[in-house]
């Protein structure tokens, strides 16, 4: 059986979860295959009252939309966890009651850090998932005794490297919330990174948060797509209705992956803004090997690091006051670059408070 990755879900009102649930029963990519979601926001049954803020929640009727019979995973490293802390064991629990399964997220930091593990067509399945710690700006890390889980490099390519020893027959998924919002190129640093996690023994590494398509490549035998693109994240809902994105925002990737054969599929979905609700729309599926559409996303398949980081310099999308993440492995220099970005976050926050720019996720 193959999984299914959507990219981020935050679905706040019944009506918006049926229609995630009227696309995925719907549509046939679905049917009983294992789904999973970086899933951004806490279920509320009863949804808190909304501020002039971009706080993400789920409506609790979203974990009957995503249940098709075969599985689903919900990954909680996402900066927006944090948003309702109070929300976190309430949310586990009704998740688990749905036969679902969590990660990402814990009410210590070794539990944070556990993977999600499950079985695909007679394949273990280990899925870590984890955050960079500067989209956390905004909150801290634990908050309110609630942890997520945050990216460190050098410590996760170990995990999988051992893992990999001990389980050769294992299966390794990584899916990483990660980038800025609205970033259409991937860091320099995800490409080495997703590499030489893949080089340890991942068979398939992905990434949310950028909010639009960011495109993918094959290394040997695993395949990194690095950003999803949202799911589901409605228009004009969140943050007193002024949280919205643009039109690149509204094509969205779900990446199928069969364990067994090593087969990456990728199934498009169109998200659509009408006067009085939200639709998606299932436009059509191609092979990895076969995507034209993805490989419009990946002008950068087959650069070499050094080509990239230039090829990056000159056409990324956001450049003012941002550095530049070129290699993984420069922990002091990158922890200088995140002090740097965490104080342009905070002054944009700040500005969209009063309304000078808008909220930005």
């Amino acid at each position: 059986m193959s999984m299914i990755f959507l990219g981020d879900v935050a679905s706040p009102s019944k009506s918006i979860s049926a229609e995630l649930g009227r696309i995925i029963s719907k549509t046939e990519v679905f049917n009983g295959k294992w789904i999973i979601c970086n899933f951004e926001g806490l279920a509320f049954s009863e949804p808190p009252v909304q501020r002039n803020e971009p706080l993400l929640f789920n409506h609790s009727s979203v974990l009957n939309s995503l249940d098709n019979g075969g599985g689903a995973v919900l990954g909680f490293a996402n900066n927006h966890v944090l948003d309702y802390p109070l929300q976190f064991q309430k949310t586990v629990e009704m998740s688990r009651a749905q036969g679902f399964l969590t990660c990402g997220a814990g009410m210590s930091r070794e539990d944070a850090e556990q993977p999600a593990v499950f079985h695909s067509s007679g394949q273990k399945i280990v899925l870590f998932n984890a955050c960079w710690d500067f989209l956390l700006y905004n909150h801290r890390n634990p908050r309110k005794g609630v942890y997520v889980a945050e990216i460190d490099e050098i410590k996760l390519i170990q995990k999988v490297k051992s893992l990999k020893e001990k389980e050769p027959d294992t299966r390794i998924v990584i899916y990483l919330h990660w980038s800025l919002d609205l970033e259409i190129l991937p860091f320099p640093l995800y490409r080495q990174f997703s590499r030489d996690l893949i080089k340890a023994g991942a068979g398939l590494v992905l990434g949310s948060h950028s909010h639009c398509v960011q495109g993918g490549e094959r290394f040997g035998d695993g395949y990194a797509i690095y950003g999803l693109g949202n799911f589901l994240l409605p228009d004009n809902v969140y943050a007193g209705g002024n949280l919205s994105f643009p039109e690149m925002s509204k094509t969205e990737l779900a990446v199928e992956w069969n364990p067994v054969n090593n087969e990456l599929s990728c199934h498009w979905f169109d998200y659509i803004r009408i006067k009085d609700g939200h639709i998606l729309e299932y436009s059509g599926s191609e092979k990895y090997e076969e995507s034209s559409k993805l490989e419009k996303y990946s002008p950068f398949r087959n650069m070499s690091d050094q080509t990239y980081v230039a090829y990056y310099r000159k056409h990324r999308r956001k450049k003012l006051l941002i550095p530049i993440y070129a290699d993984y492995r420069k922990v002091f220099r990158n922890k200088i670059y995140t002090i740097v970005l965490k104080a342009r976050a905070r002054t944009a926050h700040f500005l969209a408070s009063i309304k000078l720019v808008k909220w930005q996720n």
